[in-house]
This record gives structure tokens, sequence and C-alpha cells, in this order.
């Protein structure tokens, strides 16, 4: 058997004059079951719908975060999420402070309870770790004062028909070097 152990991957011709860096490792979780979490509150996240663990191999390296989500909702409404680092917010990776409404960071349109909106996203954070650290995504919505259940990979309706979908959802985890 072979094998090709690299620090990084570079493009055939090289890097342009002044470049450097390269992906040192990926990370991928795909949840192909559903979540459900009830009471969440408008301006407030759900527990984490979906996670990743990586560790990186040089405290200077950069992680690359990408999510895509299939989110429901029981109302049609706004739904959105927000990427989480050892269960706190990332507060650079979500939209300004304006009054009264929610910052959180990638936003869609659930149109009905028998829909799922799919929501993707990404954002490059700069952990400066070697150790094991834990991104996840955490659910939000847009009902006016609303103690609302959200899901992931099913409809709020998920009845037994072909209209209403099963899904998967995705957080992938790239180590990148600058």
């Amino acid at each position: 058997m072979s094998q090709l152990k690299v620090n990084s991957i570079v493009p055939v011709g090289g890097l342009p004059s002044g470049a450097n860096g390269g992906i040192i490792q990926i990370v991928s979780t795909t949840r192909t079951d559903t979540f459900s979490e009830s009471g969440i509150n408008e301006g407030s996240h759900s527990g984490a719908a979906i996670s990743v663990t990586i560790t990186p191999s040089l405290n200077s390296s950069k992680i690359l975060i990408m999510a895509s989500l299939s989110i429901g909702l029981d109302n049609d409404n706004e739904v959105s999420f927000a990427f989480f680092r050892g269960g706190s917010i990332l507060s650079n990776a979500i939209g300004d402070t304006a009054s009264n409404r929610t910052r959180t960071s990638f936003v869609g349109k659930c149109e009905a309870t028998s829909a799922i909106e799919g929501v993707s996203g990404w954002f490059l954070d700069s952990p400066s770790t070697t150790s094991a650290t834990t991104y996840d995504c955490r659910l939000s919505h847009g009902v006016n004062g609303g103690n609302r259940t959200m899901y992931l990979n099913r409809s709020h309706t998920d009845t037994d028909a072909d209209q209403d979908s099963r899904s998967i959802s995705t957080i992938t985890a790239w180590e990148v070097t600058t």
C-alpha cells in the first residue's frame, strides 16, 4: 500500500510571488439524522445542531469553517445559524448590533412548516491554538416574540409523504497556513 504524506498542497506551477501557505488537514461531519429543539426564543440560538472537532498542527494556522444546513421551523419565517467555537459564538462572524435585531451569521427564509430551507456559509477563523477545537452551528429564527421549535434535516410537519423530505447537513473544518 502506498501513502502520500505532505505538509501542504501547492499548485504544480508553484505559488505566486510573495505567496505561501496550503491546506494541512480537512475534517468533516455529515449529519443524516434529525435534530430538533423547542423553546428557542427570538434573538437566541439553539444548542449545537451539528459539530466538528479539529486539532490544528500549528498555532498560526487558520481554520476555514464551511457549513451547509437544512433547517426547518414550526412557522413560516426567517431561519439562520451562527458558528460557535468551544461553546461561544464567533463574535466576528455575526452581523453588527442594530437595535433589537438578531445577530447571526447566515440567513434564509423557511416558506412553510412543511418546508426545509438550505442555508450555507463559511468563515475563516484564527483560533491560535494546537489543542482540539470544536466548531458547531446553532440555529435561530426571526419569529416575533416566539418560543419556536427548530429542526435540522426535516420540516416541522414531517409527514410521511413525498413533499416532506429528509436531508443531510454538513460542517467542514479546513486547517490552512498562510
